[in-house]
């Protein structure tokens, strides 16, 4: 049933205009603030992160935050058309860091971002200037609904390796000289990660990209997109992962997490309207005693 409404929703989305699909996309965003979407969850977060701003301000945020996730959903099912036409690179727009990232096509690249804007679309904008991309995703646990989703990423130019897959997956991809993302900003289980401060309170982080990095020598950059509302774009900033490198290989992948988390806080705070507030960021903690945050 659940599968059913979601390629309904997905062919119902692909047939309207991008114009009114954005106007959808508010509607959407008001309807989930209206509803009180996680909005429990959306305050701690907030109140974590920027404990000096009043609760006006944080209602702002809750709201906006919410729009940016009817803008994820209706932009998603658009992006195979954006890519087939071209049209994506008058939607996505790469303002830094492109030459760089583009010289290890064909070498090999790690490229870490956030849940900021659309990440969807920083897929697909990404994939379709270098020339294609592999991306790590996680499975559905409905696998009709993670084959929908999958074919959607694969038609807007995305090689999808799953979680699940073996190490050598990863390696193969990266001696074949692929670029290879991965989205570094979601609570990791205690034995996935390390604990690494984000807005000054610890938070476990992915460290997989990281160890990849170190293990086999190849570069890491942070990439991050941010929606312009009075043009309807979406604007990407890359640039090369700068680390300390450490007496072993455990604390300088340490420190790339640091690093990569620290970039993550940065472009939030540029824009946390469009910040993936109602993820439960900070719900695994670094001491078991310690008072559970949700």
């Amino acid at each position: 049933m659940l599968e059913a409404f979601v390629k309904l929703y997905f062919n119902y989305i692909q047939r309207k205009p991008r114009e009114k699909a954005l106007k959808l996309a508010e509607k959407i965003g008001k309807v989930l603030y209206l509803l009180n979407y996680r909005k429990d969850v959306i305050h701690k977060n907030l109140d974590i992160a920027f404990p000096d701003k009043d609760y006006q301000w944080k209602e702002e945020i809750r709201k906006k935050t919410l729009i940016n996730i009817g803008r994820v959903l209706v932009e998603f099912p658009k992006q195979p058309q954006y890519v087939k036409s071209g049209e994506i690179k008058n939607i996505f727009i790469i303002t830094k860091g492109f030459e760089e990232l583009k010289s290890y096509v064909g070498k090999g690249a790690i490229v870490v971002s956030g849940h900021i804007s659309s990440w969807e679309m920083c897929g697909a904008g990404l994939s379709t200037y270098l020339g294609g991309m592999t991306s790590l995703a996680y499975r559905q646990k409905n696998q009709k609904i993670n084959d929908l989703i999958t074919k959607i990423r694969q038609e807007s130019g995305i090689k999808i390796i799953f979680h699940d897959q073996p190490l050598k997956t990863f390696i193969n991809a990266l001696n074949k000289g692929e670029v290879i993302s991965f989205l570094v900003d979601q609570n990791a289980l205690r034995h996935r990660g390390y604990f690494v401060d984000f807005f000054g309170l610890k938070a476990s982080t992915v460290n997989f990209p990281a160890k990849l990095a170190v293990k086999y020598n190849v570069p890491i950059f942070f990439a991050y997109a941010y929606f312009d509302e009075n043009h309807s774009k979406y604007f990407c900033e890359i640039e090369k992962l700068e680390y300390n490198i450490g007496k072993d290989n455990e604390e300088t992948t340490y420190n790339i997490v640091q690093a990569y988390t620290k970039k993550v806080e940065e472009a939030v705070r540029k824009h946390p309207d469009q910040y993936l507030w109602v993820h439960k960021r900070w719900k695994t903690r670094e001491n078991e005693d310690l008072e559970k945050i949700y």
